[in-house]
């Protein structure tokens, strides 16, 4: 997915093979949001696998510009599209999830 940013093209994808999401612009990665797959637990609250992202980072050289926050939203919509829930252990997705509540629903 092409997301225009400031007059900038970035890519969004999703790496399952490398269980990660990136962000590109000009080819060039500059950014990714890791994650781990599991079968739920008796302590989550769906019958579905879980993700649990895991890590996100952003190149120093593109911050301020909201990419990491299109990067977690473009991974928290393609999991969902999935039909998984997830969870976090990464700080940003935890503050990510904090001020964007409409995802509490999909949360595991």
């Amino acid at each position: 997915m092409d997301l225009v940013i400031s007059d900038e093209t970035y890519t969004f994808a999703h790496d399952a093979a490398a269980d990660r999401f990136t962000v590109s612009h000009d080819g060039k990665p500059i950014g990714h949001v890791d994650y781990i797959d599991r079968v739920a637990s008796p302590d989550d609250t769906s019958e579905s696998a879980v993700r649990t992202f895991t890590h996100t980072e952003v190149s120093p050289a593109y911050g301020g510009r909201g990419i990491a926050a299109h990067l977690v939203r473009f991974a928290l919509e393609t999991s969902a599209e999935a039909g998984l829930t997830f969870r976090t252990t990464c700080s940003y997705v935890m503050d990510f999830f904090r001020k964007n509540p409409e995802f509490d629903e999909m949360r595991a």
